[in-house]
């Protein structure tokens, strides 16, 4: 299999998976404003460097065979996938993942940039990244600049819980703990972020 076989080329289906997002995540806005659809729940949180990790593919693999997806979708919204990224190198920072994958081959995916612009791979030129299922159980945004990621179904689904007994609920003070380097000098977050981070993510 060749890495680049699995991003997206064609805008059509890239448009395509942007209105799925859509249904799942509101990509104008960023945490602690509630990043998904009214009809996503039970948020749980993970550091950003853990998602950015071959084992991280297992989570999801787990994810998506609990809702019967063949593949999950990976997408980087910042940099922007079509003013900069499909512009740049004509194809989108978007890729189709199937279960098939080993975590090893995955990572591959993440690593691998542009030809000549391996500065541009995933796991060194993302800010903000959404996974996703297609039918829309569930979906993941992860914000590089905060160290942060959060998880949400849009259906009460305890079982998918059992594949995430790392992540915690907003309530966890390891949570507001993860994000205090992203506030510098002090590194303090500051009580209004997390007052509102605690009201948006309540697991139910």
């Amino acid at each position: 299999m060749e890495w680049n076989s699995f991003f997206i080329k064609d805008v059509n289906e890239y448009l395509d998976l942007k209105a799925i997002l859509e249904e799942i995540i509101d990509i104008n806005k960023e945490i602690p404003n509630q990043v998904f659809q009214k009809e996503y729940r039970g948020y749980l949180f993970q550091q950003f460097d853990n998602i950015m990790s071959e084992e991280f593919f297992s989570t999801i693999r787990g994810l998506a065979e609990k809702s019967n997806d063949d593949y999950i979708v990976i997408a980087v919204l910042n940099p922007h996938p079509m003013d900069y990224y499909y512009k740049e190198f004509g194809y989108f920072n978007w890729a189709k993942l199937p279960l098939s994958l080993s975590n090893g081959y995955y990572w591959s995916i993440l690593n691998e940039g542009p030809p000549n612009w391996e500065a541009d791979a995933i796991v060194h030129n993302s800010f903000i990244i959404a996974f996703f299922s297609p039918s829309r159980k569930w979906g993941i945004w992860a914000d590089r600049n905060y160290e942060i990621s959060v998880i949400a179904f849009n259906e009460k689904d305890e079982k998918n819980h059992l594949i995430l007994e790392s992540w915690l609920p907003v309530e966890n003070e390891e949570v507001v703990n993860w994000m205090k380097y992203s506030f510098r000098p002090d590194y303090n977050v500051p009580q209004s972020f997390t007052d509102m981070l605690k009201r948006n993510y309540q697991k139910w």
